[in-house]
Protein backbone atom coordinates (compact mmCIF):
# COMPACT_ATOMS: atom_id res chain seq x y z
CA UNK A 1 0.00 0.00 0.00
CA UNK A 2 3.07 2.51 0.60
CA UNK A 3 4.39 1.97 -2.73
CA UNK A 4 0.87 3.09 -4.11
CA UNK A 5 0.87 5.82 -2.38
CA UNK A 6 4.55 6.84 -3.00
CA UNK A 7 4.01 6.23 -6.75
CA UNK A 8 0.71 8.32 -6.68
CA UNK A 9 2.05 11.63 -5.40
CA UNK A 10 5.62 11.19 -6.82
CA UNK A 11 3.30 11.11 -10.55
CA UNK A 12 1.38 14.47 -9.65
CA UNK A 13 5.20 15.84 -8.68
CA UNK A 14 5.92 14.74 -12.16
CA UNK A 15 3.16 16.55 -13.78
CA UNK A 16 4.34 19.30 -11.98
CA UNK A 17 7.49 19.23 -12.54
CA UNK A 18 7.18 19.16 -16.22
CA UNK A 19 4.27 21.90 -15.77
CA UNK A 20 7.28 23.85 -14.43
CA UNK A 21 9.60 23.46 -16.78
CA UNK A 22 7.56 24.36 -19.72
CA UNK A 23 6.57 27.68 -17.44
CA UNK A 24 3.28 26.79 -16.72
CA UNK A 25 3.86 28.22 -13.37
CA UNK A 26 0.28 28.25 -12.00
CA UNK A 27 -0.15 25.01 -13.18
CA UNK A 28 3.20 24.06 -11.52
CA UNK A 29 1.51 25.65 -8.23
CA UNK A 30 -2.07 23.66 -8.26
CA UNK A 31 -0.28 20.21 -8.75
CA UNK A 32 2.12 20.69 -6.10
CA UNK A 33 -0.62 22.11 -3.77
CA UNK A 34 -2.49 19.31 -4.51
CA UNK A 35 0.46 16.76 -3.30
CA UNK A 36 0.83 18.34 -0.73
CA UNK A 37 -2.74 18.44 0.63
CA UNK A 38 -3.65 15.15 -0.40
CA UNK A 39 -0.59 13.03 0.86
CA UNK A 40 1.47 12.89 3.98
CA UNK A 41 4.67 11.37 4.88
CA UNK A 42 5.97 10.42 1.29
CA UNK A 43 9.55 11.22 0.03
CA UNK A 44 7.81 13.24 -3.23
CA UNK A 45 6.82 16.39 -0.76
CA UNK A 46 10.30 17.53 -0.57
CA UNK A 47 10.50 17.99 -4.78
CA UNK A 48 6.30 19.36 -4.49
CA UNK A 49 7.55 22.06 -1.73
CA UNK A 50 10.98 23.00 -3.93
CA UNK A 51 8.41 22.96 -7.25
CA UNK A 52 6.08 25.95 -5.17
CA UNK A 53 9.45 27.90 -4.27
CA UNK A 54 10.77 27.80 -7.71
CA UNK A 55 7.01 28.81 -9.22
CA UNK A 56 6.31 31.42 -6.40
CA UNK A 57 9.80 32.94 -7.46
CA UNK A 58 9.24 32.68 -11.26
CA UNK A 59 6.04 34.43 -10.48
CA UNK A 60 7.46 37.41 -8.49
CA UNK A 61 5.43 36.10 -5.60
CA UNK A 62 8.08 36.94 -2.68
CA UNK A 63 6.43 36.65 0.07
CA UNK A 64 4.65 33.35 -0.60
CA UNK A 65 8.64 32.39 -1.98
CA UNK A 66 10.20 33.51 1.13
CA UNK A 67 7.40 31.83 3.34
CA UNK A 68 7.92 28.21 1.05
CA UNK A 69 11.92 28.80 1.42
CA UNK A 70 11.15 28.72 5.35
CA UNK A 71 8.91 25.36 5.27
CA UNK A 72 11.46 24.17 3.00
CA UNK A 73 14.79 24.88 5.13
CA UNK A 74 12.54 23.77 8.34
CA UNK A 75 10.75 20.37 7.16
CA UNK A 76 13.98 19.15 5.11
CA UNK A 77 17.00 20.76 6.58
CA UNK A 78 19.22 18.36 4.56
CA UNK A 79 17.72 19.05 0.96
CA UNK A 80 19.76 18.61 -1.87
CA UNK A 81 16.76 20.80 -3.96
CA UNK A 82 18.19 23.94 -2.24
CA UNK A 83 21.82 23.41 -3.06
CA UNK A 84 21.33 21.87 -6.62
CA UNK A 85 18.03 22.52 -8.00
CA UNK A 86 16.10 19.62 -10.06
CA UNK A 87 18.15 16.51 -10.87
CA UNK A 88 20.30 17.65 -14.25
CA UNK A 89 19.21 16.12 -18.00
CA UNK A 90 22.54 15.51 -18.34
CA UNK A 91 23.04 13.65 -15.26
CA UNK A 92 19.99 10.94 -15.80
CA UNK A 93 19.57 7.88 -13.08
CA UNK A 94 20.99 5.42 -15.10
CA UNK A 95 24.29 6.64 -15.84
CA UNK A 96 26.69 5.35 -13.42
CA UNK A 97 30.08 7.09 -14.74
Amino acid sequence: MNYIVNSLAQSEVHVARYYYSHGAYIAAINRAQSAISDYRDVPALEEATYILYKSYDALGMVELRDDTRRIMENSYPQSEYMGKGFKSADNPWYKFW
